[in-house]
Formats: structure tokens, C-alpha cells, sequence
């Protein structure tokens, strides 16, 4: 939650903007007041996405599915306008941190919680089937623990499950896949025709990940969560033995096999009348929510708290870039100087960490022998907002990539990733390829994170690319017999591949021109 920037809107319809609730790779949510004072949360579709005929297609199938559901588990809708240059939607603001922000500052819930949280869940979602639609992107962040119980929000791509044509899911084609990879149903992952029956399987992934800290289909890419999430077995390990089998039943591959809400709400039980829903941690985090936006409501910023760290269960190491562990003695960082107060009045203050590591690069060695070069910046992680394609890299990027069969596509609201070959070999058999992936669905922070624990995965047992003088972190793939030289960097939410064959490059002049190509790949991705 922060200001909105110099040049940010001040209205939008009726509602006068207060502040900046997140911004995604697709739009922004607003924190703005009503005419009578009401809060709301004004979600703004991005100004290129508006031109897009499909996307307005899809807003106002938003705003008519978000009008149907208005009960006491959803964040009802005040007003809309999807025909608008820049189309709105408004809802009322619910305060509450969301599950995955939760979770992040203070751990995994008891199971009595998720057993509460689960029954919470299974009420919203009868609400919304009632209603006739699919929510289709049920996850952590869309579920925010409220004074009162849980709400969900953001039916962004819910679709009324009436009349929808057979093998039609309207709003998947092919290579694009719409909802969050981790949560998505196996049907979803594989694009068919959706039932509530998806939703209740990604009511079982939220419920693992409440448990455990992680989705049970976590994969080290986008294409490997997809295909865990429909052929793989979920990783119930850390689920306690009084939820296992609801949540078991909930993540049946078959849609037939799951059980309705109806269903669950049997499962779950009783639930205790309680005063107060969740831990003390939760209403912590709603008083300083509120302290903020007294803030943003007097004019006066108010500094956001980093969440105190907690141990995510993970497959490699996770780094501080501010304080470096090496296995041996912890090696001190420079520390960047206190900004200075701008002449023309006070600097807004920065919800982030400043820190660098000022020199060229430090190279680190993890819990795991892993040796990453990491190179972070004095400023708030960079927010690239989309990949390339193709055509516009050809363009930027100093590699031959014309045209190739191997050249892919894939986006969600949780991210992309586009392969682009090319090089002196045949449309077939490339000799150069470059690969963006790309995190998106929450904050710049969030984005980094996410795209930094893919990445130091998929580094493990690489070769460290010290001193490149570009990107956060960087390896050299060893483990590639048909390429001379590849080379991973990422930067903030964003990684690049570069992969080059040994025609018409020698393994020196490979490495030189696979980082100038790096280079101008980072620099071609729109932020």
C-alpha cells in the first residue's frame, strides 16, 4: 500500500484515489473514496491492455460474474464502467491481510485454523456456484482473512458455467492458459471445460499451502508446476493427519471424485463460535493496515514493516542479499548511505530495504554448494511487466533469431515465458535460443521472490557467472550436451536463457556473445 506516484489519477468515475492497494502485470488496484466516504478498491485495467478488444471482452464478463455474487464471503461490487477509455471495476474494500501475505510474515496456521479457514472457504465457494459461475483462480492472494472471517475476492476470470460450449473454455486458447499454475485444477492446467468441481481442487492447494508453507504441485518453472498439477502426485508430507484426508479428497485428480461443497462442509464439522477468527499475528497486521491508510487518508506516508522472515520449505538455500552466509566467515557488505531529503520537500518514504552490494559482484556459496553470483541494486527490485515477442527481440537482441518451429509461447496471470531459436542452423534445429520467464500476480517484491526461489533451483550444481556486470544473479548451465554455452541470468521478476552451439561459436567467443546477448535480452522485456 503506498501513494499514488506524480502523474497517477486522482479520480476514477466517483471515486477519489487515496493510494495504490498492488499493481500486477495486468492492471492495478486502487484504494479510492465514494462520494458518502466509503472506502472501495477501484481495479484499473492498464491503458494498453484496454485496446485490446478480447481483454474488454473479458473485463465486462468480469463485471457482470462479480454483480452475481454479493454474500458475505465476497467483496461485493459498487460500480463499474468496462466501456470507460481505461475500463474500472469498484468493490468494497475489505481490510485484511491475504492468506499468502500471512503465511509470509508469520508462518504456517494451525490445523483448528485451516479447519476454519477451510469451512470459510467452502461457504464462499457455495455462494459463488450458487451463483452460476466458476471462480477459476482461487489462491492465497485472493483470500483475505478479515476481522470477521474470510473473504474472496477477484472473480476476474470467473465464467457463468451455463451454455458453455463443449471443448469452448472461452477464455483459454492455444499456448495461453489463464489462473495461477501452483492452484490451477488438473483440467484447467490442461485446458478443457471447468465445473465448480476446479474450484474445490484449488481450495485443497490453498488449504496444503496454509499447512505448509507451499503449493503441493510446486514446480521450478511454469511448465513443470503445470504438469505436476495434472499428472503428478500432490506433496501432502506436512499435512496433519486430521485434514489429510479432506484435503486428499479436494485434489482428486478425477472432478467427479471431489467432493461438493455441500460435501466438505460435512467433512470439516462443527466449527466453535469464536470472537476472534484467526491468531493475534493476523490482527496485528489489520492495525497496522489501518494505520496506513490513516495516513494515506491525512497525507502522511506511513512506512510499511518488512515482514520478519520465515522459513520457507525449499529445495536450495534462500540468500539474503543484504547479509551474505558463506560457510565459512559471514563476508560484510557495504551498507548504502541514508537517502538525502530532495530540496522540494520531503522524499516519500520507501516501503523497501535500500542496501547494495556495491562492488562488481560477491560470489556466494550456499548451504547446498551452490555458487551463485548475486548482484543486487541500491534501488526496489525492477518490475518487468511483460516478455517479448519474437518479432520485437529480433530487433534488439544481437543473435540471428529469424523465425523457427521451436519458438513458443506461454502466459498466465502469474506470469510468461517466450522461446525464442534462431542462429545459422535450419528452422528446425536452431543454434541459438533465448528464453524469458517471467513472475507476475503480486507486488514487485513478491514477483523478485518467486522468480529468485525458480531460479537458485534450477541453479543448483551450476557453474557461477562472477563479474557479467548485469542481472541480480547469474550461472552457466553445464548440464547442456547440445549447446556450446548457455547462460541464466535473472533480474528482479524476470530470467533470461541464452543457449548458442558451437557453429559459429568457439566456447570463449561462445560465453562473450551469450552475455552481450543476455544483455540486450533484459533490456528488449518491456517494464
Amino acid at each position: 500500500m503506498e501513494q499514488v506516484g506524480p502523474g497517477g489519477p486522482t479520480h476514477v468515475g466517483p471515486f477519489e484515489v487515496v493510494g495504490v492497494l498492488g499493481q500486477g502485470g495486468m492492471g492495478r488496484v486502487l484504494l479510492a473514496a465514494g462520494p458518502d466516504g466509503r472506502l472501495v478498491a477501484v481495479k484499473q485495467v492498464l491503458a494498453h491492455f484496454a485496446d485490446d478488444e478480447g481483454f474488454r471482452a473479458r473485463f465486462r464478463r468480469e463485471v457482470t460474474a462479480s454483480r452475481k455474487v454479493s454474500g458475505a464471503y465476497t467483496a461485493a461490487v459498487i460500480d463499474a464502467d468496462p466501456d470507460a477509455s481505461t475500463p474500472w471495476l469498484a468493490s468494497v474494500f475489505v481490510a485484511g491481510p491475504s492468506l499468502g501475505a500471512v503465511v509470509k510474515a508469520g508462518g504456517v496456521l494451525p490445523e483448528d485454523v485451516v479447519r476454519r479457514l477451510a469451512a470459510g472457504l467452502t461457504s464462499a465457494l457455495a455462494e459463488i456456484h450458487r451463483a452460476g459461475l466458476v471462480h477459476r483462480d482461487l489462491k492465497p492472494d485472493n483470500v483475505l482473512l478479515a476481522e470477521d472471517g474470510v473473504r474472496v475476492i477477484d472473480l476476474g476470470i470467473a465464467r457463468a458455467t451455463e451454455g458453455e460450449a463443449e471443448g469452448d473454455t472461452g477464455l483459454t486458447r492455444t499456448g495461453f492458459v489463464v489462473g495461477s499454475p501452483a492452484y490451477m485444477s488438473p483440467e484447467q492446467a490442461e485446458g478443457h471445460p471447468l465445473t465448480p468441481a476446479s474450484d474445490v481442487f484449488s481450495l485443497g492447494s490453498v488449504l496444503v499451502m496454509a499447512l505448509t508453507g507451499r503449493s503441493p504441485f510446486a514446480g521450478t518453472s511454469t511448465l513443470k508446476t503445470l504438469y505436476e498439477v495434472a499428472h503428478g502426485e500432490p506433496d501432502l508430507s506436512g499435512v496433519p493427519a486430521g485434514l489429510r484426508d479432506l484435503v486428499a479428497r479436494c485434489l482428486a485428480k478425477d472432478p467427479e471424485a471431489r467432493p461438493t461443497p455441500a460435501e466438505l462442509h460435512e467433512l470439516i464439522g462443527p466449527v466453535s463460535p469464536a470472537g476472534r477468527q484467526w491468531p493475534s499475528a493476523v490482527y496485528g497486521m489489520l492495525t497496522a493496515q489501518r494505520a496506513r491508510i490513516d495516513g494515506l487518508l491525512a497525507g502522511v506516508p506511513v512506512e510499511e514493516p518488512e515482514p520478519s522472515p520465515v522459513p520457507e520449505p525449499a529445495s536450495v538455500t534462500e540468500v539474503d542479499p543484504v547479509t551474505v552466509p558463506t560457510q565459512d566467515t559471514p563476508t560484510p557488505v557495504p551498507q548504502a548511505p541514508p537517502e538525502a531529503t530532495r530540496p522540494d520537500g520531503p522524499r516519500r518514504t520507501r516501503r523497501r530495504r535500500v542496501a547494495a552490494l556495491v562492488a562488481a559482484g560477491v560470489l556466494l556459496v550456499a548451504g547446498t554448494g551452490t555458487a551463485l553470483y548475486v548482484r543486487d541494486r541500491m534501488n526496489a527490485p525492477i518490475a518487468y511487466a511483460e516478455v517479448p515477442r519474437c518479432e520485437e527481440a529480433r530487433e534488439e537482441v544481437p543473435l540471428d533469431l529469424r523465425p523457427s518451429t521451436s519458438d513458443s509461447w506461454i502466459g498466465t496471470v502469474d506470469g510468461a515465458q517466450m522461446s525464442c531459436s534462431g542462429g545459422a542452423g535450419t528452422a528446425a534445429s536452431p543454434t541459438a535460443r533465448v528464453v524469458w520467464n517471467l513472475s507476475l500476480g503480486g507486488d514487485a517484491e513478491t514477483n523478485a521472490a518467486t522468480q529468485r526461489r525458480h531460479f537458485q533451483t534450477e541453479a543448483v550444481g551450476q557453474r557461477a557467472a562472477s563479474r557479467i556486470g548485469f542481472g541480480t544473479e547469474a550461472y552457466w548451465e553445464s548440464s547442456s550436451p547440445d549447446w556450446t554455452c548457455v547462460l541464466a541470468v535473472r533480474e528482479g521478476n524476470l530470467s533470461v536463457r541464452v543457449g548458442l552451439k558451437a557453429t559459429p561459436y568457439a566456447k570463449g567467443a561462445c560465453e562473450t556473445k551469450a552475455k552481450e546477448a543476455a544483455r540486450a535480452a533484459l533490456k528488449a522485456a518491456p517494464r
